[in-house]
């Protein structure tokens, strides 16, 4: 008759080095993981390794003098309680003590003023900003415009529906602008539009009461003086209220040579 004895299947912990039943081992998970697959250390090596994750604290230095360059690192009671093999496999960092005066903390030097300039073209983290204005400058004069970095200008303003927008220009575009008050100075390097092209129109015709500019009858259009072609803007100083017929017939033309058809 034969006993049917039930075998118990042992594992070799990777610290200790013992023969420990495969019960005291935690099983793996992922991808190595296993109806018989264990991880390598029993559960009392886990639980004393576990105790030593603090950095081990080396002696100070005599206070009496730099005699003593270095103190030997001091092994902590639970390392020195391992096995060989254990107690071997745990790294004991040596650190070099410091002289007793070293401990005290130096004055941090005093960091340097930002100059004038430099202050005036980057702020915090680098970040460009344009010099300050004047404080009595005007909003008109086109002289106090500069370019960003990137060699433009920004304009920013509102559509017909309310709604912010902004790009970038060119210095001399915006220098127009300006001086032919369509544009206002918001910053050295930012301008803003005045008008919206509903608000533009609008604007126009009422200021020349809605009469044509070139033959004085009711005129219900917006004009350009010198002509979009030739560099013409949508300025209130270059655009004129004018009807559909003289606006058809202007076209590209000088207002010169159109006055001397009419």
């Amino acid at each position: 008759m034969t006993d049917n004895l039930q075998t118990t299947q042992y594992k070799q912990c990777v610290h200790c080095l013992e023969q420990k039943p495969v019960t005291d081992f935690l099983r793996r998970t992922g991808r190595r993981s296993g109806p018989a697959s264990r991880r390598g250390s029993c559960r009392s090596c886990r639980k004393t390794r576990s105790r030593i994750t603090a950095p081990v604290i080396v002696a100070a230095a005599n206070q009496e003098g730099a005699a003593q360059a270095a103190s030997p690192p001091v092994v902590p009671a639970a390392v020195a309680a391992l096995p060989d093999s254990q107690a071997e496999s745990v790294a004991v960092p040596a650190v070099a003590s410091a002289p007793a005066a070293a401990t005290v903390p130096a004055a941090a030097p005093k960091r340097p003023r930002p100059s004038k300039a430099s202050a005036r073209t980057a702020g915090a983290g680098g970040k460009y900003r344009p010099r300050p204005l004047p404080a009595n400058y005007s909003p008109t004069d086109a002289t106090l415009l500069r370019t960003t970095r990137k060699g433009t200008v920004w304009m920013r303003g509102k559509t017909d529906k309310g709604r912010r927008w902004h790009q970038e220009i060119e210095l001399e575009l915006a220098v127009t602008l300006v001086k032919e008050r369509a544009a206002v100075i918001v910053n050295r390097t930012t301008i803003r539009r005045l008008f919206s092209n509903k608000d533009f129109r609008s604007y126009i015709l009422t200021r020349d009461n809605y009469t044509c500019h070139f033959c004085g009858q009711y005129g219900d259009t917006i004009d350009h003086m010198l002509p979009r072609a030739k560099g013409g803007h949508t300025t209130p100083d270059n655009c004129v209220c004018a009807c559909n017929e003289c606006n058809q017939s202007k076209a590209d033309k000088d207002i010169d040579e159109f006055m001397r058809e009419l």
